[in-house]
């Protein structure tokens, strides 16, 4: 089932500011889509020049030719901003290329941010034998997210993080992980995961606190050495984990709370210096 939703008044659609009443996401989602999703704050694009180049790298690494410009999407993203009021929620585009055509969308969507409670205590997920064809580009796999829902509502959990053939975890279905060993954090190499904007500024925030962060490969089975773990994303920034599986971790470890001190840190940075390219 296709639960997209377009919210407040107004999305764009190629060059055209449309009404969310004539929102169609079957017409927009044919053949091959490649989308990111970027969270507003104070009617500021969070991170953005990084989620348009990444945005650009999967188009190309998908083996498509970017039509569109970055400056042409800066205009449409900022009109959609102005458009909604938006102040604070998610933005998703994306371009559609089926055939021999090639659609551009943007609309303000549907959005979850944890609360206080799960700061503080920590998510619990679930693990599942899963792989991404592309792993590097973030575009729709309609089978995978059905898997992923349906597991997430079975289980009560917040998130679901993938398993390779190896018996490795790779990445969340909406998210990175981390893992607190020691005095350090560790997370799957890059080649093997999507590129997270979140994940990035995360790496960026360790290096600036000087906590040390090796990308290595982590067996399901060997979880139970690590002290803590959480997960980064768009949304959740970075949120502390409970329990994967039956195995627990302590969500307050102070390392992941000078992480999180860090990173906002860098949000807000990233706001106050914002300006439309």
């Amino acid at each position: 089932m296709n639960l997209e939703t377009c919210l407040l008044t107004n999305f764009i659609r190629d060059n055209n500011i449309v009404s969310c009443c004539d929102f169609i996401p079957e017409r927009l989602n044919k053949g091959v889509v490649i989308y990111e999703v970027v969270r507003v704050i104070g009617g500021v694009p969070l991170f953005y020049i990084e989620h348009v180049e990444r945005f650009s790298n999967s188009v190309r690494s998908s083996g498509f030719d970017m039509s569109v410009s970055n400056k042409s999407i800066s205009l449409r993203i900022k009109a959609l901003i102005e458009i909604n009021k938006l102040v604070d929620g998610n933005i998703k585009f994306q371009l559609s290329f089926n055939d021999d055509s090639e659609i551009f969308s943007a609309w303000v969507c549907p959005f979850f941010y944890p609360d206080t409670e799960l700061y503080n205590n920590g998510i619990s997920v679930v693990t599942f034998h899963a792989l991404r064809n592309n792993p590097n580009v973030k575009a729709y796999n309609n089978i995978l997210s059905n898997d992923v829902n349906s597991i997430i509502q079975n289980n009560d959990v917040y998130e679901v993080l993938l398993v390779n053939e190896d018996d490795c975890i790779t990445e969340g279905s909406r998210s990175n992980v981390f893992f607190v060993i020691n005095d350090i954090i560790v997370t799957p190499p890059v080649t093997e995961v999507l590129p997270g904007v979140t994940r990035l500024k995360v790496i960026e925030a360790s290096e600036n606190i000087g906590i040390t962060c090796k990308e290595i490969e982590t067996e399901l089975s060997s979880i139970s050495q690590f002290q803590g773990a959480f997960i980064t994303g768009t949304s959740p920034k970075v949120l502390p984990v409970f329990r994967i599986n039956n195995v627990h971790f302590n969500p307050n470890h102070v390392i992941i709370k000078q992480i999180i001190d860090e990173y906002d840190r860098i949000v807000e940075k990233d706001i106050q210096s914002f300006l439309w390219q």
